[in-house]
């Protein structure tokens, strides 16, 4: 598991790599409605719009060609992320394609 850094910025755009490939992340907190990620491969994308909810596999699905998942982790409790707590309360997780079975 590898915790990727988050600015506590609103919306933000990064890039980083995750199995030896480059992705963008977009993350915008929309307040009450909550935070969503687009992820891509250079101008492939693979997943848009996702809603980020705490200890949920954001990716879910193999065939998109991510390699393992992304999942928000609440510190504190059970909440939601939001962009005030990224890095410090709620910390973004990549989970390698092995850590998969393991129900991480």
């Amino acid at each position: 598991m590898k915790i990727i850094p988050l600015s506590q910025a609103r919306a933000q755009t990064l890039s980083t790599v995750l199995n030896g490939n480059v992705y963008q992340l977009r993350l915008l907190d929309k307040g009450s409605t909550g935070v969503f990620l687009d992820i891509s491969a250079g101008s492939t994308p693979i997943a848009l719009g996702v809603l980020c909810l705490d200890r949920r596999r954001l990716v879910q699905t193999p065939y998109r060609g991510f390699p393992g998942d992304l999942m928000f982790a609440d510190q504190r409790g059970f909440t939601n992320p939001a962009f005030t707590g990224f890095n410090d309360r709620y910390l973004l997780c990549w989970l390698e394609p092995g850590e998969m079975e393991l129900g991480l």
